[in-house]
């Protein structure tokens, strides 16, 4: 049904929504990698231009959806997938903020880690995304969905061991090593949550187009 018809309008607006949330996550890989000789500053400045276009992008496909008399899937699922994506693009902008507000001057040594994996996930998700013409094809589209769930359990287990061992290691919750790094390493957490949340959005709309 999707696949054979001419590139929808809200498909292609789902996709280069997407290609925000990687462009943000590329723009925040760059700077991590590079800090502290990115300022927190010029990172939060740089990723929350990237999630502003994004939100511009997202306004301008509600404003024709509410216009629009025939939409491929149901509006509210349109509305969902939408918003589970902005959720996306906002919880990578919030990382770079937090770095910021919070003044973080140096990160916790595992940083590294949960950036590349956080970025992998959101690498995966925008592959889902972009595959929405073939949304009806379960051999297409589970194989893509599922790359994105272990990706996020695997930041879980990740989180687990990492936050586990910072407790070990430094014996005191109080500590500014601990607090920061079960910060950080939750952040990058979130995001594959979020990638998550999105392959769920789109099983949904799965089965109610089978």
């Amino acid at each position: 049904m999707f696949g054979k018809q001419k590139p929808n309008y809200f498909f292609e607006q789902f996709g280069l929504v997407i290609s925000y949330s990687l462009r943000a996550m590329e723009e925040l890989k760059k700077g991590i990698l590079n800090f502290p000789d990115t300022s927190s500053l010029d990172l939060k400045n740089s990723v929350h231009a990237i999630e502003h276009e994004a939100d511009d992008i997202k306004h301008e496909t509600e404003e024709r959806l509410a216009k629009e008399f025939m939409t491929p899937i149901d509006r509210e699922d349109i509305f969902l997938l939408l918003d589970a994506i902005d959720d996306l693009t906002d919880s990578i902008d919030e990382i770079s903020y937090k770095i910021y507000v919070r003044n973080y001057t140096d990160l916790p040594e595992k940083t590294g880690l949960f950036v590349d994996v956080a970025y992998q996930c959101v690498v995966a998700v925008n592959e889902v995304v972009k595959n929405l013409g073939n949304l009806t094809n379960k051999k297409i589209m589970d194989p893509l969905i599922e790359k994105v769930r272990n990706i996020e359990e695997q930041t879980d287990h990740l989180y687990e061991q990492n936050v586990h061992a910072l407790y070990l290691r430094n014996g005191d919750s109080n500590s500014h090593a601990t607090v920061v790094g079960e910060d950080v390493y939750g952040m990058f957490e979130y995001v594959t949550d979020k990638c998550r949340d999105i392959t769920k959005q789109i099983e949904i709309i799965m089965y109610k187009n089978l």
